[in-house]
Formats: structure tokens, sequence, C-alpha cells
């Protein structure tokens, strides 16, 4: 068999990386971007909390300048703002998790890709062998 770059030259992969290789790029840049979600996430976090320390104080303030500051009704809108608080960390907390979902998933597909890849060209190595060991005996009969 002489050499046939034509029947090898793989269309998806121009620069002929291996499949180990590729599956390094892609959970690398899965990698990255796992990092930079993280960190928005934190970030964000923080907003959140400076936003609700500097939320309580006005709060109060402006139920002091209506004379109802031993009412219920700051706690009531004490409470509110908590809730909002709450609210808001529930859905950052979801995002970042359907957000770590989908790249886990990349991962998944980049590893299935590599293992599918090499399990097929374990299974045509087999097959040529096969094919070959059944050339030979052709020969030798």
């Amino acid at each position: 068999m002489a050499f046939n770059p034509a029947a090898q030259y793989d269309v998806s992969d121009p620069y002929g990386t291996s499949p180990g290789q590729r599956l390094a790029s892609a959970l690398a840049g899965t990698s990255f971007q796992r990092r930079g979600v993280e960190t928005a996430a934190t970030r964000n976090r923080l907003d959140l909390e400076k936003e609700y320390t500097e939320s309580v104080p006005r709060v109060d303030a402006g139920f002091a300048r209506r004379g109802l500051i031993t009412s219920g009704l700051r706690n009531r809108g004490r409470a509110d703002l908590a809730a909002r608080l709450a609210r808001m960390r529930a859905e950052q907390g979801s995002g970042l998790s359907s957000e770590l979902l989908g790249l886990a998933l990349q991962d998944l597909a980049a590893q299935a890709q590599f293992s599918g890849g090499r399990f097929e060209s374990a299974l045509g190595g087999a097959a040529s062998q096969a094919e070959l060991a059944s050339k030979i005996r052709e020969a030798l009969a």
C-alpha cells in the first residue's frame, strides 16, 4: 500500500493535529470558559451584596423620615428587601449552574468524540487485520 494523502486528509482538521491534541485543546477551552463564568458569578454576587448593604440604611432612613421607625412596616420593608436579595441570589445560582452544566456537556462531547475516534480506529485496525489474515490464508491454501 502506498501513501495516499488524499485518502488520509481530514477536512475537519486541516492542520493534522492528533485526536489527543484536539481533546486537550477542547478541554482547555472549556476550562478557560468555566473560570470566566465563575469569576463573573462571583463579581455579580459581590455587587448584589454591596447593593443590599447600601439599601438597608436607605430603607431605615425612609421609614424614619415618615416617623415609622418603630412600626411593623419598617420590618416588612426590610423583609421585602431581604426576600428580593434571596430571589436574585437564587436566580444567579441557577444561571451559574446552567452555564456550568453546558460547559460540562461540552467536555463530555469532546471526550466522547475522542473515545469514538479511538474506538473507530481500533475497530478499523482489527477489520483490516482480519482482511489481511484472510488474504494470507488464501495465499497459503
